[in-house]
């Protein structure tokens, strides 16, 4: 009876034991996907409060001058005409061309006379 009673034992501890074994590996892989996921929203959090920096930063440039922040060097008299509209005034210097726009210190475009192509700027105040 003794040894029956040991043996029921040993055998319901056999048969606990995978389950508990199983149960334990169910609990770490959940919790390494949870981790993953953690991870993972971590990652576009930080990719997020960047993208919210980059736009404050822009949201400080007067919405004019962002429009001059898209001339680049080469570009074409009429890409510039495109983009800035026409200029107030023109100024032929032999060599260069310089287009004016607004008033005072307002904005202007240099372009080499040969190619017409925007060579540099400076940007209204």
């Amino acid at each position: 009876m003794q040894v029956c009673s040991f043996f029921l034992a040993a055998l319901a501890v056999i048969t606990v034991m995978p389950a508990q074994v199983h149960a334990d590996d169910s609990v770490e892989s959940r919790i390494r996907s949870l981790e993953e996921t953690v991870h993972t929203l971590e990652r576009r959090v930080a990719s997020l409060e960047a993208q919210l920096h980059d736009q404050s930063a822009l949201a400080r440039v007067p919405p004019n001058k962002l429009v001059w922040r898209k001339l680049r060097r080469g570009m074409s008299q009429a890409d510039v005409e495109a983009l800035l509209g026409s200029p107030a005034k023109v100024d032929n210097y032999g060599s260069f061309a310089v287009w004016h726009y607004g008033d005072g210190a307002a904005g202007e475009v240099q372009f080499e006379t040969n190619s017409e192509k925007v060579t540099g700027w400076h940007e209204p105040d």
